[in-house]
């Protein structure tokens, strides 16, 4: 319903939809797109496995704006519903650092940092 278009699109189309995403985008996800909560456990279990595979401390994650965010929010203990708010953007090439530690709390090093190369949308 919702792939490749505009808030303001959506909201001529179903306002009420749109009003529910915005004011939980778990619980008011877009019908026919991927549940956020089962998408970041999909994100999370990837995660696992691409560290079990090579457990020298450091891999590369390549994915989707908004799982990523999904992802961060879960591994930081921030509730899924507010991952609009508390992470609301993350330019195109843009990278995150999470320190994650085995019986530890994972920690944000580093937030929306843009790459050589990459443009913002403000650009």
């Amino acid at each position: 319903v919702a792939e490749g278009r505009t808030l303001a699109e959506l909201r001529a189309e179903d306002p009420a939809m749109v009003e529910r995403f915005l004011a939980d985008p778990v619980v008011g996800h877009f019908p026919g797109g991927e549940d956020p909560a089962s998408a970041a456990e999909r994100g999370l279990a990837a995660i696992a496995d691409a560290v079990a595979r090579d457990p020298s401390g450091r891999i590369l994650v390549v994915a989707h704006n908004t799982l990523i965010r999904l992802v961060t929010c879960a591994v930081l203990e921030i509730a899924l519903g507010g991952y609009r708010q508390r992470l609301p953007r993350l330019d195109p090439g843009a990278s995150i650092t999470l320190r994650v530690r085995d019986g530890g709390p994972t920690a944000m090093l580093s937030f929306n940092v843009p790459r050589a190369g990459t443009c913002t949308e403000d650009e």
